[in-house]
């Protein structure tokens, strides 16, 4: 089924709807059609495709698909996570397949899934796309603007993460860099602006082997939240049992290393850094970025005190050799107080 109907962004859209609910069914039927589509997506759940017919000069009149997955739980009255992804040349080489491989992960998330087609190897044009598929789900949908990720698979990762990189009209809070295509030369220049990356490739992964090695080599210790996540035995590819529990840990490390995780009160001194994060057995923690007399306090899940500590006249690089003893793995708040003010980070530990 069809709809057809103009919105304020000046070109039509035409909604090709999956399967429809007894509810969505009387909303079709309905006189008010055509006043009510847009209302009428923001309730559906499940699969689902939307085509746009854009009038962008750029795109030479082409229409649009975007794949959805909305989870069962979403509530269009509180605000939900986003995962934008692309598809690459391999597998999944088209949008249905990369939505149905990140649906189970956005069901874990309360998250939709916005999947649009891309046009590989083709950035300008990749970039309109991705904007008007992002404007387009903020009319749709209730979308948190903080908790939107980005992710790419092989090719599709190229579009990811050169707008991530690049001068994103829409910021996001992380990419997964998902078995990288042909784009390795990021631009570092200004670390303390790019958000958590994790750079996923799978340890027989023979077709990005060059490319994963070079932009590891280039992103590790560069100064903002990486996170190099080896995939044992796993190749080319975005089909293996183990995908969502790894994306997973991709999301838990970009939570864990948000700016939007600080802030109790305004924090008026110098950047801080807390790595490695995850933190593993034998690592040492290292905090970057205080200065002055500085009070650490560690919280686990349940919010008990499990470690704190006072430093008179900070550096600015501090390690605690100590830190992993007697903690079990898990999601820690550390929270920093000192004459600059408060602010609260996200730690894991392994």
């Amino acid at each position: 089924m069809v709809v057809r109907f103009i919105q304020k962004y000046g070109f039509e859209r035409r909604i090709i709807l999956g399967h429809q609910t007894p509810i969505m069914k009387q909303i079709l039927l309905s006189l008010g059609v055509f006043l009510l589509s847009v209302n009428a997506i923001a309730q559906q759940t499940g699969d689902y495709t939307i085509t746009i017919a854009t009038s962008d000069p750029s795109l030479s009149g082409d229409s649009l698909d975007i794949y959805f997955h909305v989870p069962d739980t979403y509530n269009p009255s509180s605000p939900s996570k986003m995962i934008l992804g692309f598809h690459g040349l391999g597998n999944p080489n088209n949008s249905d397949d990369i939505r149905n491989y990140l649906s189970p992960l956005g069901d874990s998330l309360n998250a939709v899934v916005v999947c649009p087609d891309p046009y590989l190897q083709d950035q300008p044009r990749s970039e309109v796309v991705l904007n008007l598929a992002y404007d387009s789900v903020m009319t749709w949908f209730n979308i948190d603007v903080n908790q939107v990720y980005l992710t790419g698979y092989s090719a599709g990762s190229d579009v990811a993460a050169q707008y991530f990189f690049g001068d994103p009209y829409h910021p996001m809070k992380g990419l997964i860099w998902h078995s990288p295509g042909f784009f390795f030369n990021p631009d570092l220049s200004n670390p303390q602006e790019i958000p958590p990356v994790c750079l996923c490739s799978g340890t027989v992964d023979f077709t990005s082997f060059i490319q994963t090695a070079a932009l590891n080599n280039s992103l590790d210790g560069s100064g903002f939240p990486y996170l190099y996540n080896e995939i044992p035995g796993v190749d080319h590819t975005m089909e293996y049992p183990t995908f969502t529990e790894e994306m997973l840990e991709c999301i838990n490390f970009i939570d864990a290393n948000s700016t939007s995780n600080v802030g109790i009160e305004e924090w008026k001194g110098n950047p801080v850094s807390i790595y490695p994060n995850p933190l593993t057995d034998g690592a040492n923690l290292m905090l970057t970025g205080l200065e002055g007399d500085v009070t650490i306090a560690v919280l686990d899940i349940n919010g008990r005190l499990v470690w704190d500590k006072q430093l008179k006249n900070a550096s600015s690089q501090v390690s605690f050799e100590d830190f992993r003893n007697g903690l079990s793995a898990g999601l820690y708040t550390i929270q920093i107080q000192s004459e600059k003010g408060s602010l609260v980070k996200k730690l894991v530990v392994k």
